[in-house]
């Protein structure tokens, strides 16, 4: 929630969000509580005075410290993203301070993206390392460290059968096409090799 005395210039800037909300018997607005939501409101209204929810704004600027490191490390958008999101669901879930968290905690969480949320290996182990980072190199605290890594998913690999194969041959008319197919196919190249073939 934010709220302000009444300033048209305020409200214009209020109204450049997509998805805001004035609720006239608290008079004050709310936005959808994201991270990008919270950075914009911060930026927008830099320097003038307004009262902001303390749980909101804390949000934002408690992870703030972890977004700077993963930046100085060259992470990617997608990574620091994935990271500083997988740190407030943890922090919801467990419903502590970062100073509060134990390993059980964290088992307890694990448990729950692999069970509740039916999380992938792939996705557990975004959330061992995206844990790990904030607490082992922003917090300075090593249980994270304990925490043991989920096996791969093991997956059996999709083999087409000869008639299969056949039928995929037999539908493209096009003769390149099909002499690129069926090159492809008996030499087991991958697309980008394919791309790369020369007379």
């Amino acid at each position: 929630m934010v709220s302000f005395p009444y300033n048209p210039d305020y409200i214009s800037k209020v109204k450049t969000f997509k998805r805001y909300r004035w609720h006239p018997e608290e008079r004050c607005w709310s936005f959808p509580c994201n991270t990008d939501t919270l950075e914009r409101l911060f930026s927008i209204f830099d320097g003038e005075i307004m009262d902001v929810d303390p749980a909101l704004q804390g949000e934002t600027k408690q992870f703030e410290d972890l977004r700077k490191e993963l930046m100085a490390r060259r992470y990617s958008a997608k990574t620091i993203k994935s990271y500083i999101r997988c740190n407030q669901l943890f922090l919801k879930f467990v419903e502590k301070s970062p100073a509060e968290i134990t390993n059980e905690d964290v088992r307890n969480f694990l448990v729950y993206l692999a069970e509740g949320r039916k999380a992938s290996t792939s996705s557990l182990n975004i959330a061992i390392n995206a844990l790990k980072f904030y607490y082992g190199n922003i917090q300075k605290r090593e249980f994270i460290y304990e925490i043991r890594r989920p096996k791969k998913d093991k997956k059996l690999p999709v083999v087409l059968s000869r008639e299969e194969v056949s039928n995929i041959f037999s539908s493209v008319e096009n003769l390149k096409h099909k002499t690129l197919l069926m090159l492809t196919y008996s030499a087991g190249l991958r697309v980008s090799e394919v791309i790369k073939l020369k007379l």
